[in-house]
């Protein structure tokens, strides 16, 4: 009887091991993640070249999300991808990425070197953003409603939080800076500051406020600035 019984208890043993349960308990992992930029040090210039921008580069595993902290770079994001970036002084990147193993955190440094030639104040404006010069001081185009200088865009395609479209993002980032509903940076990625701004750009023109670039914002944006 007790070699039987304690046969019972092998066999209730190994089912339980082999179980997918037990099994995916067992071989829980913690999150790994690299975190690279392509450059470490830039020097600013007046007008950077949007296709020179540093970019950020990200691949997790074992993770189920992931949250970045960093200016222009902030709120959730892929468990991998890439998104370029500009600040004006040096800047922390930081990313977060959680899974059921744990969490783990990695950081960037980005170095700026103010150029002799411009100041830091215009380093994080982009080509297709342009100024104004007025008394001997640099001041941002942005007016209220209006559009101002030389800036054109037409936008074909609906917009929203991840989406690919760098060209058409960094364009509406100008144009919600000139509205002065967005401060950050021109980055050509759709995330938690853009979605913002979109969403007062939508109040400010009596457009239910999503933060989605539909037709009707994109009808009222073409208005503005559209070729």
């Amino acid at each position: 009887m007790l070699l039987k019984t304690n046969a019972s208890i092998v066999a209730i043993a190994s089912v339980l091991l082999l179980s997918p349960l037990f099994a995916g308990a067992q071989t829980t992992s913690a999150p790994t993640l690299v975190l690279t930029l392509n450059k470490v040090s830039v020097v600013v210039t007046a007008n950077p070249s949007y296709s020179n921008l540093p970019i950020i580069s990200w691949t997790s595993t074992n993770a189920t999300s992931c949250r970045a902290s960093g200016p222009g770079w902030s709120g959730r994001v892929s468990l991998s991808g890439n998104q370029k970036v500009n600040p004006a002084v040096t800047t922390t990147y930081t990313m977060v990425c959680a899974g059921t193993g744990g969490s783990i955190t990695r950081s960037v440094t980005l170095t700026v070197t103010p150029s002799s030639a411009t100041s830091v104040n215009s380093a994080s404006v982009v080509s297709g953003y342009d100024q104004l010069t007025q008394n001997g001081q640099t001041t941002n185009t942005s007016s209220a409603g209006t559009s101002v200088g030389s800036f054109k865009y037409s936008w074909s395609r609906n917009l929203q939080i991840g989406s690919s479209y760098t060209e058409d993002v960094s364009a509406l980032q100008t144009a919600l800076t000139r509205e002065g509903v967005y401060t950050s940076e021109i980055t050509g990625s759709f995330y938690g500051k853009t979605f913002e701004a979109v969403k007062k750009f939508q109040t400010k023109n009596a457009i239910e406020s999503t933060g989605f670039v539909g037709p009707q914002t994109r009808e009222k944006l073409n208005s503005l600035y559209g070729n």
